[in-house]
């Protein structure tokens, strides 16, 4: 290849990134990101603000439980039809303005609250906003799926995870400071501007095609003489885990993906209890944990989609995985640092990258599991497992923090992601590739 055709391929490649359901996907991330902001990190830099115990700050860690379940009631969001608003809007479009209206007004009323006097109050609502944020990343996982070619998954898969962390982003750094000037009820109510981008992203892109794959027909043609409800039902809730349980070694690939954040998971619950113990005020934790942090993930997030193609799947799994794990013990070190803004910077970038290098892979890997005629279900089963893990070990993460301390605590995090790396390379040993699994 001459150096202008190189040239030109490179030119190529980067303009796939500005397609219009590839940028839908970087707007879809954005709406699809700042709920699970709110839940864990803001409510616990709000809590923490308050006096509340790390103890109590992490049994927050229960409104996690949607994201690791959401796949029990993916069949309905996936075939069941809202009648005149799916004949106006279509399946996708009437599900998600249908979840998006109760989180609003969730929101607003949490923004109405204090944690000195209505902490179980908070607990219901930001259990609310879990629940519905949870029903929100079924939708709009199975939208960007359906509107993207397969050859676009890492494409798709970094734009997601770009517009994701913008959410995070948008809602950290902008919650941290508005409530440091104007107090945290406008920080929090300010959030309600974020449901917009993904309620755009759908009028402008249009409802996706909903194919019909040869197992989906074949089976449909098999029982089509049973009764209407029944039929559906064997379909909606049946087939997405009988088709997946059909492909070799599936197992091995669901316990890989169970394990995979185990590490991160306990990381992330106690890091804002962790930042408030060490005296960082509002601004510091708003331009270091947010801003710094920030774009350190994007450029993860960039060199991810690249790491996908140029090194493989197990390969670039690997490595992201290992430089997860490692950098959970840069937050036992940064126990260590009390005060120093520069190691909080250091920290929370080193963490972010890995985070948006090992997120952007594993996005890329999930969806390339996925059957088009099921995907809200079996990408909800595979996330919903990815997500299993902060809902089991974060739960329990304050009283371990408060047994072992910051430091013990840490290493104790990055231990936890040894298991997923060991089924890891099982995997890679008997070469199951997602391209063949299905």
């Amino acid at each position: 290849m001459s150096f202008f055709q190189h040239l030109a391929s490179k030119h190529e490649g980067f303009l796939s990134y500005f397609e219009k359901p590839v940028l839908t996907a970087f707007l879809f991330g954005m709406t699809s990101g700042f709920p699970l902001t709110l839940v864990i990190s803001i409510t616990g830099f709000w809590l923490s603000k308050y006096g509340v115990d790390k103890k109590t700050v992490g049994m927050f860690a229960l409104a996690t439980t949607p994201y690791a379940w959401k796949f029990l009631w993916s069949p309905v969001i996936d075939r069941a039809k809202l009648g005149m608003i799916h004949r106006f809007l279509g399946q996708r479009r009437s599900w998600l303005f249908l979840v998006q209206v109760p989180m609003l007004f969730l929101i607003v009323y949490l923004s109405r609250l204090s944690p000195d006097s209505d902490i179980e109050m908070i607990a219901l609502i930001i259990a609310g906003i879990g629940f519905l944020s949870a029903t929100q990343d079924i939708i709009i996982d199975a939208y960007r799926i359906e509107i993207i070619e397969p050859d676009q998954q890492r494409q798709s898969a970094a734009m997601y995870g770009l517009g994701y962390r913008a959410g995070n982003l948008i809602a950290g750094y902008g919650v941290l400071v508005i409530a440091n000037y104007f107090g945290w009820s406008l920080a929090i109510f300010s959030l309600i501007i974020l449901l917009l981008p993904g309620a755009l992203a759908a009028l402008w892109i249009g409802e996706p095609d909903h194919p019909t794959s040869a197992f989906l027909a074949k089976e449909h043609s098999a029982h089509k003489s049973e009764n209407k409800f029944l039929l559906w039902l064997y379909e909606s809730v049946v087939l997405p885990f009988k088709e997946f349980m059909l492909r070799p070694n599936w197992w091995l690939i669901l316990l890989f993906i169970l394990l995979v954040k185990a590490g991160d998971a306990v990381t992330a619950i106690m890091t804002a209890p962790l930042i408030v113990d060490l005296g960082y005020n509002e601004i510091d934790i708003a331009n270091a944990n947010k801003l710094v942090g920030t774009i350190a993930l994007w450029i993860g997030i960039i060199m991810g989609s690249w790491l996908y193609v140029w090194a493989g799947v197990f390969r670039s799994l690997f490595i992201t995985g290992v430089l997860m794990m490692l950098t959970n013990l840069v937050f036992a070190w940064l126990a260590t640092m009390q005060g120093d803004v520069t190691a909080l910077a250091i920290t929370v970038g080193a963490e972010n990258f890995a985070s948006g290098l090992g997120g952007t892979v594993i996005i890329a890997y999930l969806s390339s599991l996925c059957n088009l005629s099921f995907t809200a279900t079996q990408y909800a089963l595979l996330s919903s497992l990815s997500n299993q893990a902060r809902a089991l070990f974060g739960f329990p993460s304050g009283y371990i923090a408060n047994e072992l301390g910051w430091i013990e605590f840490f290493m104790f995090s990055t231990l936890l992601a040894v298991p997923g790396l060991l089924v890891l390379l099982v995997l890679w040993r008997k070469n199951i590739r997602a391209n063949t699994a299905v």
